[in-house]
């Protein structure tokens, strides 16, 4: 199944996002699905890349934020936590992601010897979720000052680089929106350098390039962009 995830990414890439939600309907989240932990940071990873994106499908996030809540995970792990509130603030439940957020405040004040938990939540997982609140309310400064102390510590959090990718390009997001064009470019800066054939990371470059005022920069950002995407649909045979 997360094979399918990854595939689901790649279709977000290529701008082909009925694609990437026929992937997440067949094979990440449906009826069918048993409510496992696995299957759900899978579902909410992707359709968070598709929110920040701007497609928010809520349909999909009402279902999904109802099979976290059935859950009702204790304080075990930040990196689930952080997932779940994903799932709550894409389906406009801002009050259960508080709720969440605030129980683990009470549960990390507790004495908790040897837990390694008690570190990732209170060093990442907290404000992780705290800047996913404070997005979905489109505080984006709050976003912004929340993420940046911790965004070279997300490791901590666990999971992978591409699933840890959703809280950085939070940030990217979240940067340009709020008019932080210096912490922009230095992101997605960073982000070019490692994958310069990207259509994200030119897209990105491109908007950066547009709130300056710098439409031929622009226009060159999307010409990659295109060559970026051209190669993936190229892989699928298209």
């Amino acid at each position: 199944m997360h094979n399918w995830w990854h595939y689901g990414l790649y279709s977000i890439e290529a701008g082909a996002h009925d694609r990437a939600v026929a992937v997440y309907d067949a094979a990440l989240h449906n009826a069918r699905s048993e409510g496992l932990a696995m299957e759900l940071l899978d579902a909410s990873a992707l359709l968070w890349r598709l929110y920040l994106a701007g497609d928010a499908r809520p349909e999909r996030w009402t279902v999904l934020a109802d099979a976290w809540a059935a859950r009702a995970d204790r304080a075990h792990y930040s990196f689930n936590d952080a997932h779940a509130v994903m799932a709550y603030v894409g389906a406009g439940r801002i009050a259960d992601a508080e709720a969440l957020i605030t129980d683990r405040e009470k549960w990390a004040a507790l004495t908790h010897d040897g837990v390694t938990n008690v570190g990732m939540t209170t060093g990442i997982g907290l404000p992780v979720c705290r800047a996913l609140v404070a997005f979905g309310r489109g505080r984006y400064a709050e976003t912004v000052e929340l993420l940046v102390p911790i965004r070279r510590h997300l490791n901590r959090l666990g999971g992978s680089h591409a699933q840890r990718d959703a809280i950085q390009k939070t940030l990217v997001e979240a940067s340009l929106r709020a008019g932080r064009h210096d912490l922009a470019r230095t992101l997605i800066g960073e982000r070019v350098n490692l994958r310069p054939s990207s259509p994200y990371n030119r897209f990105k470059q491109a908007e950066l390039a547009d709130a300056l005022g710098r439409s031929d920069d622009a226009a060159i950002a999307r010409e990659r962009a295109a060559a970026g995407t051209a190669t993936i649909l190229a892989a699928w045979g298209r």
